[in-house]
């Protein structure tokens, strides 16, 4: 029995060899407010033979991995919306390396680089990339949240800042990336311009250039629509309304007005068939049904005046128009219809 022992002792003594051959590297991937990034992923990859792992933080930021051969290794930690990291690093032999990294957004890399002299430090653009893409950031939230007027002040300085930046800017790369961005705050500045009000007419150059990148961009056609009322060209408004009901299907609100500017200019009939086409769409659009009812009305057709009344009141029985509806339907030439 007593020869047993060694033999029995060996699996513990191999495995505690084998754990002293490989090491460990843990962390945190954070951004510079010290928060964890969303999506985050690091990689790692040997230098000496074609091996990578990927490893993803968890909620709070940090990634753990063990039983790592102690070789030469390039990290790579990367997230949308921030500036990729790469650096080269060694795992030591039984031990642990431990890498805190802080991801920056563009804006952010930049805005440190030329403060701490580094790239970007000589060139004029620089700084002026930088503050154009820090203006067009605040301006996001306002124009996401439909404040137009809030966001067009900032989205005006981006636009000018960036186009600036990209005149002095001399590293050729910096410019190259810059050119989508100010296409992109160029199309908000027109979306902006045709619906904060005061400029309308001045987006179109800007919503056209961005209509001609994409025939479909929904919210720059609606933009056209606005600009075409504020200068009062109905070719336009009429060309961009039929574009804007192709790629949303017919607008029930459009059709609706149309109908009123008919009924206002005395063309009864007209006003009839929009409402009757809104309908078609919306059947619950109940002012369609209070406008057919006073036509009909208008026209002594009884019967109809009092399927529309009846029928604006099931949709919209606390309506603007209720009152009234109730009101006629009291009449007795009307409560005598069946």
């Amino acid at each position: 029995m007593r020869r047993l022992v060694p033999a029995l002792m060996l699996p513990a003594l191999c495995l505690s060899v084998q754990a002293e051959q490989t090491g460990r590297i843990s962390g945190k991937v954070l951004d510079k407010e010290g928060k964890p990034v969303p999506g985050a992923k690091v990689n790692l990859k040997r230098t000496d033979r074609n091996w990578s792992k990927d490893l993803f933080p968890d909620k709070k930021g940090n990634f753990l991995q063990v039983g790592l051969e102690p070789k030469d290794y390039i990290m790579t930690v990367s997230a949308e919306g921030f500036v990729e990291q790469k650096e080269p690093i060694k795992i030591p032999l039984a031990d642990v390396i431990v890498k805190n990294i802080t991801l920056l957004t563009p804006t952010e890399a930049r805005t440190q680089a030329i403060a701490g002299g580094g790239q970007g430090a000589d060139d004029p653009g620089a700084a002026l990339d930088s503050e154009g893409r820090d203006a067009f950031n605040q301006a996001i939230p306002f124009y996401n949240d439909g404040k137009y007027d809030e966001a067009l002040p900032l989205v005006e300085k981006a636009y000018k800042t960036l186009v600036d930046a990209n005149e002095k800017l001399k590293d050729d790369q910096a410019k190259a990336e810059l050119a989508p961005e100010i296409i992109k705050v160029e199309r908000v500045l027109g979306i902006c311009l045709a619906q904060a009000g005061a400029k309308k007419e001045t987006a179109e150059p800007y919503l056209l250039k961005a209509l001609e990148r994409n025939a479909k961009d929904e919210r720059v056609v609606i933009g056209l629509v606005e600009v075409a009322k504020a200068k009062g060209d109905k070719a336009a408004e009429t060309k961009y309304t039929a574009q804007l009901e192709a790629l949303q299907g017919p607008n029930p609100d459009v059709i609706y007005n149309k109908g009123v500017e008919a009924f206002n200019a005395g063309k009864s009939k007209e006003a009839k068939a929009q409402w009757l086409k809104a309908l078609e769409i919306a059947p619950t659009y109940a002012e369609a049904h209070y406008m057919l009812a006073m036509v009909e009305f208008g026209e002594n057709n009884l019967k109809g005046t009092k399927t529309h009344l009846e029928k604006y009141l099931e949709i919209a029985p606390t309506g603007k128009n209720a009152a009234t509806a109730k009101e006629m339907l009291k009449d007795p030439s009307l409560k005598k219809i069946k």
